[in-house]
């Protein structure tokens, strides 16, 4: 088969068989390597696909995000190469593996086919999460690369292999955005009538591998994804009052994501299968990758962040913590960091952990949200109380990922205490800044701080949305293509090549200057 397939077709050939064992909640074997399926199999297949990019991996880290979404947000330190600012083949691997994700979920939506109406009934949950969770990533892949293919995507199982009829258009952004929400605020309302059988409890229960099952924690993560995209679409003018009334009454309602131990994430349970962390440590510390960033380090030092130690570690031969400036020339940039002057990601705590969770929706996040929206909407008051409860909850969160580090070398002896994190939030002082623009400036920071390395495709899309933190790139003058940051990820060049027809629709569009529709300051 040739190139076989301009991966937008979803690489369903190579998929559309697969799903996973009885015990994969345990066992986490390969679905490609299983003849067989029914719909808890292929649930559990669909979900555990596209696991690097979700669980910090060696592939996605160092091939993706390290020369995209790392170097525009100052996750990290970078130097200043030339064609820093252009995502190149990278974003193919991004691209591909999301193709493979829809693929599973098409298969499992034709093994529901399969089933009497009765049958569907009782496997309804499988439909609602699964759907759920294909749009946590399906948002994120609108908010990097615009217009996607979607609704006709992954259907090449269906067509018999007819690669030519499984050839997929591009869906319009907003639209697709628009019917996302439709949705999970539907399943949000369903979620509370759902009643499990004994058997399909027990069997959702081991083929969930994020909620085990938990329909009380699937509610949670879908109204946390719903603000997470309201609050994205806010300032876009024919969304703006759906954003503030839903958001409005999902907080009313009190189900989302709001303390650490309600945190979504894929956990690492064992170290026997490929489920787990263990890249993270070449893909971090591997081509200076986790060299700390100076603004950050810069805010952490004037207002002693109890974070700080936490996140980084001290330069080899510095007495205090540094970050790489952004606007010195690479040469002095690697001079310093071969020096041994610049701050690192901690070892312990971070790249040499093997048991970092990978972060779908987490406590500290929603409720900078809800100190973003109480702020858009003129009450301080409330503002405060969420940004300062999201920065204890990112403090613990930071501490709490310490716990089962498997190295403990650069892992700080003594946690923050009560009154170190009072003091540096008085020292931030949110009730200083009077208006809204202030608090948001205070807000954003907090959010590039909380995502770092851990949320780089949330930290992305935020920084593109509010224009804040107010960072400083050094612009490229030897690239034609890109002098600073792009606003979205350009198509891979497959999508030219085996999808011509759909993809000269979007043609137009296909840039490093075009904002995603939510982009509008």
């Amino acid at each position: 088969m040739k190139k076989l397939l301009y991966i937008s077709l979803a690489t369903a050939a190579l998929f559309f068989g697969s799903c996973a064992d009885e015990n994969f909640y345990d066992a986490y074997r390969d679905p490609s390597k299983i003849v067989q399926t029914n719909v808890p199999k292929q649930f559990a297949g669909f979900m555990k696909i596209n696991f690097e990019d979700v669980i910090p991996s060696y592939w996605n880290y160092y091939t993706v995000i390290r020369s995209t979404s790392l170097t525009y947000t100052q996750a990290h330190g970078f130097t200043n190469l030339t064609g820093r600012y252009v995502p190149g083949p990278a974003v193919t691997d991004r691209w591909n593996r999301y193709y493979k994700f829809v693929a599973q979920y098409r298969e499992l939506e034709k093994v529901m086919g399969t089933l009497s109406a009765t049958q569907q009934a009782e496997n309804r949950i499988y439909a609602v999460t699964s759907t759920i969770y294909l749009y946590d990533h399906t948002s994120k892949m609108i908010d990097n690369f615009g217009d996607i293919p979607f609704s006709e995507a992954g259907k090449i199982g269906s067509t018999g292999g007819d690669f030519a009829a499984a050839l997929a258009k591009y869906d319009n952004q907003t639209e697709l955005y628009v019917k996302m929400l439709d949705e999970l605020k539907a399943f949000s309302t369903e979620l509370n009538t759902i009643t499990l059988s004994v058997n399909t409890e027990r069997e959702f229960k081991n083929q969930d591998l994020i909620n085990k099952g938990d329909l009380v924690i699937w509610k949670n993560y879908c109204n946390s994804l719903r603000l997470r995209m309201l609050n994205r679409v806010s300032a876009f003018p024919a969304l703006t009052a759906r954003a503030n009334s839903e958001m409005a009454e999902i907080i009313a309602e009190g189900k989302i994501v709001d303390e650490n131990a309600e945190n979504i994430a894929f956990r690492v349970y064992n170290q026997d299968t490929d489920l787990d962390t263990s890249g993270f440590i070449d893909a971090l510390e591997g081509a200076n990758n986790n060299i700390a960033p100076k603004p950050m380090i810069d805010h952490m030092n004037a207002n002693s962040d109890p974070r700080q130690a936490w996140l980084f570690e001290k330069g080899t031969t510095a007495a205090t913590y540094v970050g790489l400036d952004p606007t010195l020339t690479s040469g002095a940039q690697d001079q310093l960091i071969s020096d041994g002057k610049i701050a690192i990601y901690n070892r312990s705590v971070i790249s040499r952990n093997k048991w970092l969770p990978g972060t779908l929706i987490n406590a500290a996040e929603v409720n900078l949200i809800l100190a973003e929206y109480y702020s858009r909407n003129g009450n301080g008051t409330t503002a405060k109380t969420y940004f300062e409860k999201a920065i204890r909850q990112s403090v613990e969160y930071y501490v709490r990922l310490g716990d089962k580090a498997d190295v403990l070398t650069w892992k700080p002896t003594t946690e923050p205490t009560t009154a170190e994190i009072n003091a540096y939030i008085d020292a931030i002082n949110f009730s200083g800044a009077v208006t809204a623009a202030d608090q948001l400036e205070l807000i954003a920071f907090q959010k590039y701080i909380h995502y770092n390395v851990m949320q780089a495709d949330e930290s992305w899309a935020e920084q593109r949305r509010l224009k804040l933190p107010v960072l400083v790139f050094q612009e490229d003058e030897t690239s034609t293509i890109r002098k600073t940051p792009p606003t979205r990820w350009t198509y891979p060049n497959s999508e030219r090549v085996y999808n011509p027809d759909n993809y000269n629709a979007v043609k137009a569009n296909d840039n490093l200057s075009t904002k995603i529709f939510w982009d509008v300051k």
